[in-house]
């Protein structure tokens, strides 16, 4: 498993595999959380000559991020998104919360239309799915990516 952890704590693991960057957030995001995430983007997408792809899971426990927050990840969305092959945010949770940060994404892909696959669904098989077409098959394509997953939540610490 090719995986390369780029930051980790108990609020946030930022990992790229292969072409793609991995954020899963478990606690109160930041802005200079988000300025990581973007950093890792824009590293991999300076550095590869492959589409990239991006997935991003914010899991139920994750508090919706402050204002500052939110203007950082809607720059990231405006000025990094459209350079990648696909991007998508899984809103893990029921209810209320999930329905407030898909609504966020839906305010931001509607304001900032994107010329790339750009979607907020509320589970990571339906994200990883979307991102299939666009991952490499030598690899291990989607269900590598599954394991990938899989492998970073197991072992990044609670928040």
């Amino acid at each position: 498993m090719d995986v390369r952890i780029v930051a980790q704590d108990s609020d946030l693991c930022i990992a790229i595999w292969q072409q793609t960057v991995i954020h899963i957030w478990r606690g109160q995001p930041t802005v200079e959380s988000v300025a990581k995430m973007v950093g890792a983007c824009n590293g991999l997408i300076s550095s590869s000559r492959a589409p990239v792809t991006c997935l991003g899971i914010v899991e139920r426990g994750s508090p919706p991020p402050e204002q500052p927050v939110r203007e950082a990840l809607a720059h990231w969305s405006r000025d990094v998104v459209p350079k990648m092959a696909g991007a998508v945010i899984v809103a893990e949770g029921s209810g209320f919360r999930s329905a407030l940060v898909r609504g966020v994404g839906l305010a931001l892909t509607t304001l900032m239309p994107h010329r790339i696959p750009f979607k907020f669904v509320s589970n990571v098989d339906e994200a990883i799915d979307h991102l299939a077409p666009r991952l490499p098959v030598a690899s291990g394509g989607a269900p590598m990516l599954r394991k990938v997953v899989e492998h970073l939540r197991s072992s990044t610490p609670s928040a």
